[in-house]
């Protein structure tokens, strides 16, 4: 790779398409390292160029890896410049370019999507850019009702706008209580679809009541 990148667990597992628990896991078994990093009162772990191209080579050479070979296949990715393509184990010589070049591609799709992002206020709330709709609300939405049933709640909002929302998700889960999966629209529309608020009758004269 091109450059020197250290991300999140969260960012990494997007781009290599892996659960931030399966990379957390990876470290507290020592498969990998990572860096720290102490943002307020918590330790965020990085992860490096290494362990992306190592977790990456794993997955395709899992099958012809001994946990040997493992080992020495990460101290030997730790020791490769970020911009060498190919990598010598003995007599075995390993092409790196498809697989520098694919997590590039994810790095810069990573790039794209938090250009349509912006956080703001205090608490560092992420709101769809341009907006003030939040981008976890609308990502939540997607996946409980679809992405045309939000543009229909949400029409200032592109299918663009929704899409980013969603991967930005992804690459940065929400902290503390989530959004609903469902607008308050769709709850209201799905309850007068269910008959919840027919008229049932008429309920008589109502008498007053003195308010105490």
């Amino acid at each position: 790779m091109s450059q020197v990148h250290h991300f999140t667990l969260s960012e990494a597992g997007y781009v290599l398409g892996r659960s931030p628990a399966v990379l957390n896991k990876a470290v507290d078994t020592g498969v990998i390292q990572a860096r720290q990093r102490k943002v307020g009162n918590a330790v965020q772990r990085l992860l490096g160029s290494a362990e992306l191209r190592f977790l990456r080579l794993a997955d395709e050479l899992d099958k012809d890896l001994t946990p040997a070979g493992r080992r020495r296949l990460y101290g030997a990715l730790r020791k490769l410049p970020s911009d060498a393509h190919k990598l010598r184990l003995g007599s075995l010589e390993l092409d790196l370019a498809r697989i520098d070049a694919d997590l590039e591609d994810r790095m810069a799709r990573l790039e794209a999507i938090r250009g349509r992002i912006e956080r703001k206020g205090d608490q560092g709330e992420a709101f769809i850019r341009g907006t003030t709709i939040a981008a976890h609300l609308i990502a939540a939405l997607a996946r409980g009702q679809g992405v045309d049933a939000v543009l229909a709640d949400f029409p200032s909002l592109t299918r663009d706008h929704v899409e980013a929302a969603v991967e930005y998700a992804k690459a940065y889960p929400k902290r503390g209580r989530p959004y609903p999966a469902q607008s308050l629209e769709s709850t209201l529309a799905a309850l007068a679809d269910a008959g919840a608020f027919d008229d049932d009758g008429d309920p008589g004269d109502v008498e007053p009541r003195a308010v105490p």
